[in-house]
């Protein structure tokens, strides 16, 4: 943000040099990046007097002229094309020495000597780039020194480093207004003249209506009838160039002159080509183009808020206007719009369309909406007075529903804790009133053009930069608080990636960003889309962790490393159940294993990983974890996973908490991975609703266990774990254990038939058990399984 010091003492009288307003405003939070004086130093340029010009004959566009000093007459060669005879211009001698450290030599052009040079304001470093000579309205005497011409309207600019969240700094009022506050000094704003014409009020001219309420809460405009569009003044277009901005016409300049000074953007529109004459504000259609005053067809992204006429758009609303309504030579009435858009559509908006203007950059970090008013009346008067133009009877200005001032509860206390201070309330106060702010029985009434200003500790921050940070107090010891209770999420993660390490597992960290097709492979339902990727690669947001532990395993095997056991415990994505919701991120937990099963060694097979292994290993895990209640069961409704060789694990009320199994082929294909890969994840919410942090340690039994073995013939589609969960039941509390040592099919039984050999072990931690009861209780368990799975002893 650029100011420069003269413009900015129009508003408020202050004796401070350039320097020190710089330092003040710096000691109050606003980073000077660059004081620039308007007029750098220069020596031996005088005013000179174009006697004659004459064509060089040895090229079309150098000119030979003869220039004077007041004294003598030098012949120059000058390739400007608008140098002409009877101009006075800044003259620079043989030895001059211009601001960016240039110095003029006698020369020889195309075979003819020069000796000196006419020079642009450019050169003489007013202005980035100019398109000729610098010919002077003014009538200066030939000889005067053009540098003690310019000194006496030095000024200076301020260039601002202003953060996302001070808007209201974007202007020289902003700024006025900080400076009010470190000085003491009142401010004032800049005066608006008003004078309506009696008749044909703006009802009557024009109608203004808005759609999308949302995107644009409040609309002014006014009509200003009978301008002449011409060039600026002299002193409005020194200003807007010493802040960067390109004078183009006075109407053009009028709305980017007010913008710098009260920063809101304002728009004129020519009021002959709207049709209606009518303005609507509605969203933007879809797949909806629109031509921007930079001559460029640009697609406009869906919910852009768009200005239109009766009949189509003619700006995008806060960004840029159209070439079908812009203001030009032939303009004779005005249309001026003054509005408060939605900071976060404009923000979306400007992103996508990859275009930012000085209205954006303020629109999108938020504007005044109360302060639309008084930036369409200053316009309208300057308008009226610079431009000849009569100001319509009214103002048509709608705003459907009023944004309200926040209101933020004081305590002088809290403030003083914060700060490590012993400010008095009166002097707390006296702080917030200089900022415009209006403290009244313990509350703090917030401007709506400080949209910074939200809680309490912002309050504080205030006060803190007012009083100069370096005057806070400095304490020498620091008292800190070692204990803190663990946040439930964070003691969470450790114990669930503790137990996943024990497993001898490697941790991974992937990306959340995924390609779609990489997304949808996974995904039970529509996947979250990035509304800007930064690549192809990454358009979508993960549905689950084991598309990026799928990466990492082909990452692995490209570099020779072919065994692959990892883990990783993070957010997913998917969509919420409301369209404008952020998308749910639920935690989970996954890990996956694919190789050989032992490392490579000449007395180990090389056998690889299979279902058995990844079950294992979240058998081993939930076992960790103490989730005892908990069984699988056959699962082959996961498109990623194949069906003959899938389980769900469920726990609680047959509530399904994760899924285990082997990745499908063309899934691993996706990821250019060609050997077998298995993989288990699991719902960490789910989860965590049956772990039991609080386990205590249970001495081992001082007695010794019975055990029994039987072999069941089953039908071959019996459950293994159906059979050992009715076991469970059966038995009751003196079975310690109970699993399954091998399974048999072959010949010796018949077709559909399997055979299952059940290990039993039977304690009590009261008492040694005799070998009766234990024989009773396995008489009975062997009685029991046969009838309820109509299966038969194996001989």
């Amino acid at each position: 943000m650029k100011i420069t010091y003269k413009w900015l003492k129009d508003y408020i009288d202050f004796k401070e040099s350039p320097q020190e307003l710089a330092d003040k405003l710096t000691e109050a939070g606003f980073e000077v990046e660059e004081l620039i004086p308007t007029v750098r130093p220069f020596s031996g340029v005088v005013v000179g007097r174009v006697k004659k010009v004459e064509k060089h004959p040895g090229a079309d566009k150098l000119s030979i002229c003869e220039v004077s000093d007041g004294s003598t007459s030098y012949q120059v060669i000058c390739g400007a094309p608008n140098v002409a005879a009877g101009q006075t211009v800044p003259f620079a001698q043989i030895g001059a020495s211009l601001p960016n450290g240039f110095k003029i030599k006698k020369a020889k052009i195309r075979g003819v000597a020069s000796f000196g040079m006419i020079c642009s304001k450019e050169e003489l470093g007013l202005e980035n780039a100019s398109d000729g000579i610098w010919a002077f309205e003014e009538a200066y005497i030939p000889g005067t020194d053009v540098y003690e011409i310019l000194r006496i309207r030095q000024d200076y600019i301020y260039d601002f480093f202003i953060t996302a969240n001070r808007p209201d700094c974007l202007s020289l009022i902003g700024f006025a207004r900080e400076v009010s506050a470190i000085t003491g000094r009142p401010f004032r704003f800049p005066e608006a003249h008003i004078q309506e014409e009696a008749q044909n009020p703006i009802e009557e001219q024009i109608t203004v209506s808005i759609e999308d309420r949302d995107g644009c809460p409040r609309y002014a405009a006014r009509v200003i009838k009978g301008v002449k569009i011409q060039e600026s003044p002299q002193w409005m277009r020194q200003r807007l160039q010493a802040v960067g901005i390109r004078p183009i016409n006075n109407i053009v300049d009028i709305t980017n002159y007010v913008l710098m000074e009260l920063g809101h953007p304002l728009h004129a529109f020519d009021l002959a080509r709207l049709k209606g004459p009518a303005i609507r504000v509605r969203a933007s259609k879809p797949a909806e183009k629109f031509i921007t005053l930079d001559d460029k067809e640009r697609l406009l992204p869906e919910n852009t808020v768009m200005i239109c006429d009766s009949e189509r758009a003619v700006a995008i609303g806060g960004i840029m206007g159209g070439q079908n309504s812009e203001v030009s030579l032939s303009t004779v009435d005005v249309l001026l719009e003054s509005a408060y858009f939605k900071p976060t559509r404009i923000a979306f908006s400007s992103k996508r369309l990859g275009l930012s203007s000085e209205a954006s950059q303020r629109f999108e970090r938020g504007t005044d909406p109360n302060g639309v008013i008084r930036a369409i009346n200053r316009a309208a008067s300057l308008i009226a007075r610079i431009a000849g133009g009569r100001i319509a009877k009214g103002i048509y200005d709608v705003y459907p529903k009023a944004i309200e001032s926040v209101q933020i509860p004081l305590h002088p206390g809290k403030i003083n804790r914060l700060l490590g201070t012993a400010f008095s309330a009166r002097m707390i106060t006296e702080k917030l009133q200089s900022l415009q702010l209006k403290v009244d029985n313990g509350s703090v009434t917030v401007p709506t053009f400080r949209v910074d200003l939200t809680q309490e500790v912002d309050l504080a921050e205030e006060v803190a930069r007012l009083v100069n940070y370096s005057n806070l107090p400095a304490k020498t010891v620091t008292e800190i608080q070692y204990e803190h209770p663990q946040p439930e999420t964070e003691r969470r993660t450790v114990f669930l990636r503790k137990n996943m390490l024990e497993l001898g597992l490697q941790e991974a960290l992937t990306a959340s960003m995924l390609k779609k097709s990489e997304a949808e492979a996974f995904a039970d339902n529509d996947v979250v889309e990035i509304l800007n990727p930064i690549s192809d690669d990454m358009t979508s947001m993960r549905p689950s962790l084991l598309p990026g532990l799928l990466k990492a395993i082909s990452h692995n095997i490209n570099r020779n490393m072919p065994d692959v056991r990892l883990f990783e415990l993070g957010r997913i994505f998917r969509k919420a159940g409301k369209p404008q919701q952020l998308p749910d991120q639920p935690y989970r937990v996954a890990a996956v294993i694919s190789g050989r099963r032992f490392p490579e060694s000449w007395n180990n097979e090389n056998l690889s990983v299979d279902f058995y292994d990844i079950k294992g290993y979240l058998e081993n895990f939930i076992s960790k974890i103490f989730l005892d209640k908990s069984h699988f069961i056959l699962y082959d409704k996961a498109r990623y996973l194949t069906g003959n060789e899938t389980v769900a694990l469920i726990a609680g009320r047959d509530e399904i908490i994760g899924l285990c199994g082997r990745i499908e082929t063309h899934i691993c294909r996706l990821f250019s991975i060609e050997q077998a890969v298995y993989a288990f994840e699991l719902d960490v919410e789910k989860l965590a609703r049956y772990f039991d942090y609080n386990r205590t340690y249970r001495p081992i039994a001082r007695y010794p266990y019975s055990q029994r073995d039987m072999a069941v013939v089953f039908d071959e589609d019996v459950l293994a774990g159906a059979v050992l969960e009715h076991i469970k039941k059966t038995a009751g509390p003196l079975l310690r254990d109970v699993f399954i040592f091998d399974i048999y099919r072959g010949k010796k039984l018949a077709a559909g038939k399997k055979s299952l050999a059940i290990k039993m072990r039977f304690q009590s931690l009261e008492r040694t058990l005799n070998d009766k009861e234990v024989d009773k209780l396995f008489r009975k368990i062997i009685k029991s399984t046969c009838t309820r799975f109509g299966a038969s002893l194996r001989n």
